[in-house]
């Protein structure tokens, strides 16, 4: 659920469509991603590309407010910017804005803002502040924001994922579930936001006048799993 932004190679963005939601770099027949603050990640292996990904951010600042060390989206964005500072000196200005608009970016994130933000605990301060559909429509704005930020950095082919089956996670489960049934607001709070994160992309392009980002239904894909995993 917590992975945020990634970056592959734009040799293997062409086969984005037949392979997704993506995990590691293998499965689009490159090599594995290193996360972007990783010693290892220099030279050529630059131009595979890098992971940005922090485990237990959100859309929001003050998601996830209860780990220490969390690399947050804004922080996320500085580190990409920094990527390509470091492509360009390896292979020229040029080159590299080429290669950041021909690869793909994807990036995971909201799930968190309901499990580690709005249903934290009990009466948190987003609760107190919005009912669960305007805290949703909040949350599809900012994450706006965060598409539009990327677009200007120059990203041309971004897969958003949407969140999964949020009351069905073990973790949930143990807490909110007495009778082993997924938790009933969460699942809510899945099934609200996730065709309102599609409407948002489909306004994005249409306002860009391209096609930059697409919209991958996990919660769907977890659910096919579940009921089907022979298929997988």
């Amino acid at each position: 659920m917590a992975l945020t932004l990634r970056v592959v190679a734009p040799l293997v963005a062409s086969r984005m469509a037949k392979t997704y939601p993506i995990s590691s770099g293998e499965a689009l027949g490159s090599e594995p991603l290193l996360p972007y603050l990783s010693p290892a990640l220099n030279g050529d292996r630059l131009l595979v590309g890098a992971n940005f990904a922090s485990a237990g951010i959100g859309i929001l600042n003050d998601t996830g407010i209860q780990f220490i060390n969390i690399i947050r989206m804004f922080r996320q964005f500085e580190y990409f910017q920094e990527y390509q500072g470091r492509l360009a000196n390896l292979i020229g200005t040029t080159e590299a804005q080429r290669i950041v608009s021909e690869a793909l970016v994807l990036i995971t994130v909201g799930g968190n803002d309901f499990v580690n933000n709005y249903f934290l605990v009990p009466f948190s301060a987003r609760s107190r502040q919005f009912s669960l559909p305007d805290y949703v429509r909040y949350l599809i704005s900012e994450y706006r924001k965060l598409l539009m930020r990327l677009y200007e950095l120059g990203v041309r082919k971004v897969l958003v994922t949407g969140t999964g089956p949020l009351g069905c996670v073990p973790a949930e489960l143990a807490m909110r579930s007495p009778n082993g049934q997924c938790a009933a607001e969460l699942q809510r709070a899945a099934g609200l936001f996730n065709p309102q994160l599609v409407q948002m992309i489909n306004g994005l392009n249409s306002d860009l006048g391209a096609n930059i980002f697409i919209a991958a239904n996990t919660q769907q894909q977890t659910n096919d799993f579940i009921s089907n995993p022979g298929a997988f």
